[in-house]
């Protein structure tokens, strides 16, 4: 039965079904009682492992928080002290310097060893001269003052034996002049230092790097932030401003392996699950115990606040505005514990990072101790109650068989009529109409029986008046297939060849026939006619309205031939046409003549879209229409207007068909469109190419949608006579 299921099976289903049914409410109301007390039960020590699981959790919760907000602070605590050291030792070393410039008279001229000349000794002071003052060849103008400023040399080497052998860090000073005195610690295994070819290179000048400038204009000490150094490894530095009799003379400065913060950040919070960074004030991770994922540091960091997950990019955000907090995240599908506290005097904050799960999970534990003990309490009562459920199972097989029997003798007789009147139906759709349905059940299937019988005999009166219906309506499709045809055939196909001007005119019509009409004609060897018109309506009452108008017109035209005349050639039309015009209707109408010898071209407008004229390369609107419609009122004044064309300009004759083309979102083609189209057409295209790409530009702007109107267009560029 094509899968469906049949009637009597639906009997059977349904008596069964009742049975079932009724076992269940029979054995709800027994056994209502025992499953409440064991449900009750269970739900019981559920609630009880929940509440004690969910207060551990809140507890512990409470205390992570605590917690690491507490190593949040320590840690960026010891990372600003780390900090302040390296501040204020910068800070001493420019004291120094600025003594010593300043009393001049004070000191003897000392020399230093020159770097890169001879071998530098780990934290032996030195002097350097940097690639911009040598190029310039002021070494001798500039080496008085750096013989003096030497005698700081012993503060350099004090600083610089203060640091363990191996811990790569500079104590420097870079003077305003272009010399530079320094004292290095190299790293582990090396002796002397190494003087790089960096180092001689145009871009190396301390006096153009950012944090030079800051202090030169602030007078205050300043973090340069992390850095990769000419030496070839990651440091921070500390500079700050010394001063002659004149004013700024230079900086003073540390710079220091970040090896020892790294140290300070390496430390997890829990075991080894713990994450910690360093966050600059650009929402940038500059360090990191992770090596990879967003929390990394890298060679070319991103701003965490703009991070895809929002809590994250949130917290980074206040990271950078110097707050403190202990925040719940949300990174990767996980929850975590964000604490982060700022190191106020270099403007960056440092966070910790633990998943949430680590915290929680010593309650969660308990709670899954908890609810494991209400399941075994529960299990001997499900086990009594599952044993008496298969007890009435067997009850209900013996039930199901009575019923099994009982049903198939109810829905063989049940169905029986039914049977007939499917045969009785199958056999009417196989075409005999004649056939009569004999069903008396009383009931009904005797009523639809017959309601079939009717049915027969109204769908023979129906085919009967369909086909004459069919044959009436083929007639009329054929009649108004040759009236296209015809209409078509009235409508010029051929245009003039001729050097004096380029013509090309198209319609497409809304509907099998149309109310538009183009026409172009020479009233004499020199004088070229050209018409557009758009008849109210649409259909074949618009397209006979056409046909006279346009017969009325040539035949006003061929008879006046001139174009001084074109008003009264108008005028004229209008009459005949408003004689007998009882159904109301009207033709609006743009025509002219052009003298193919001077270009110009005499035109009336009728209540018609003003044309497009092409001159200079620009395509703009004639001014709007000053005669009324044709075919409304007899004895109307039609004036006429005048426009010289020169060689290459182009009247664009058209229809409201063209811009008012709309698309399934009811949006216009418009004026602008078709202006731009037009405009955007190269000035050596034939009058048929534009036409073309005007109407490619409609077509593509409908996308597929019925046509509302006709669309008729009619190029002229006038190329004058040679």
């Amino acid at each position: 039965m094509n899968g469906k299921m049949s009637i009597a099976r639906r009997i059977f289903l349904l008596m069964v079904l009742t049975g079932l049914v009724c076992f269940a409410a029979f054995e709800a109301v027994s056994f209502f009682g025992l499953y409440d007390a064991q449900e009750h039960a269970l739900e019981s020590s559920r609630e009880m492992g929940t509440s004690a699981a969910a207060f551990v959790e809140e507890i512990a919760d409470e205390q992570a928080k605590k917690r690491f907000a507490l190593l949040a602070e320590e840690k960026a605590r010891g990372i600003s002290n780390e900090l302040w050291r390296l501040q204020e030792d910068a800070t001493l070393l420019a004291q120094t310097m600025t003594q010593i410039l300043t009393h001049r008279e004070r000191y003897l001229p000392r020399e230093l060893p020159l770097g890169g000349e001879v071998p530098i000794r780990s934290k032996e002071p030195y002097l350097f001269f940097t690639p911009a003052l040598r190029a310039s060849g002021g070494i001798e103008d500039v080496l008085p003052e750096a013989r003096i400023a030497a005698n700081a040399a012993d503060n350099l080497s004090l600083w610089a034996q203060s640091y363990d052998d191996g811990h790569e860090m500079t104590c420097f000073y870079a003077s305003e002049r272009g010399y530079i005195i320094s004292a290095d610690v190299v790293a582990e295994g090396k002796e002397f230092v190494e003087f790089l070819d960096d180092w001689y290179a145009p871009s190396f000048e301390p006096r153009k790097r950012p944090w030079y400038q800051e202090i030169k204009k602030t007078g205050k000490p300043v973090f340069t932030g992390v850095y990769v150094g000419v030496e070839g490894y990651p440091c921070l530095a500390c500079v700050a401003p010394y001063y002659d009799e004149n004013g700024f003379a230079g900086m003073a400065g540390i710079s220091n392996h970040i090896a020892s913060l790294y140290r300070q950040i390496a430390i997890n919070t829990i075991g080894s699950k713990g994450v910690n960074f360093i966050l600059n004030q650009k929402g940038e991770v500059i360090l990191s115990s992770e090596k990879e994922g967003p929390l990394a540091a890298s060679a070319s960091p991103e701003d965490l606040r703009k991070y895809g997950e929002a809590s994250l990019a949130l917290e980074a955000a206040c990271m950078t505005m110097g707050l403190s907090d202990v925040a719940r995240i949300t990174m990767d599908g996980r929850e975590y514990y964000l604490a982060y506290a700022p190191i106020p005097n270099i403007g960056w904050s440092l966070g910790t990072l633990i998943e949430r799960n680590i915290v929680v999970q010593p309650a969660r534990d308990a709670k899954s101790y908890l609810l494991s003990r209400a399941e075994e309490f529960s299990a001997g009562m499900r086990a009594f109650f599952w044993d008496n459920l298969m007890k009435m199972a067997a009850l209900l097989l013996a039930l199901l068989a009575a019923l099994f029997f009982v049903s198939r003798k109810v829905a063989e007789r049940f169905v029986r009529p039914i049977l007939a009147l499917t045969a009785g139906v199958r056999e009417i759709s196989g075409g005999n109409l004649d056939k009569k349905l004999d069903i008396r059940t009383g009931d009904e299937i005797e009523t639809l029986a017959d309601s079939f019988n009717q049915m027969t005999g109204e769908l023979q009166s129906y085919i009967g008046n369909l086909a004459k219906t069919t044959a009436e309506k083929e007639r009329i499709e054929t009649e108004i297939s040759v009236a296209a045809r015809i209409q078509a055939g009235i409508l010029p196909k051929k245009f003039p060849a001729q050097h004096g001007f380029d013509l090309f005119a198209s319609m497409a019509p809304a509907k099998e026939v149309g109310g538009d009409f183009y026409d172009f004609y020479f009233l004499d060897e020199h004088h070229l006619m050209v018409t557009v018109a758009d008849v109210s309506d649409k259909g074949v009452p618009a397209a006979l309205f056409m046909v006279a108008a346009k017969t009325l017109l040539k035949e006003s035209a061929m008879m006046f031939g001139e174009e001084e005349r074109l008003p009264e050639i108008v005028a004229r039309t209008n009459d005949r046409l408003a004689e007998a015009n009882d159904e109301g209707m009207f033709v609006t109408m743009f025509t002219g003549v052009l003298d193919v010898r001077t270009g110009e071209f005499v035109y009336v407008n009728a209540a018609h879209n003003p044309p497009l004229v092409r001159q200079d390369g620009e395509f703009t609107f004639l001014p709007i229409a000053a005669g009324p419609m044709l075919g409304m009122m007899e004895g109307m004044d039609f004036p006429a207007a005048r426009l010289t064309l020169s060689p290459g300009d182009m009247l664009f004759l058209f229809t409201d068909g063209v811009t008012e083309a709309m698309n399934e979102k009811q949006a216009l083609f418009g004026k602008t469109r078709l202006q731009e189209t037009l405009l955007a057409q190269p000035g050596e295209k034939s009058a048929k190419e534009i036409l073309g790409a005007v109407q490619a530009a409609v077509d593509a702007h409908a996308d597929g949608a019925e046509p509302s109107d006709d669309v008729t267009m009619l190029g002229l560029v006038y190329n004058g006579i040679k």
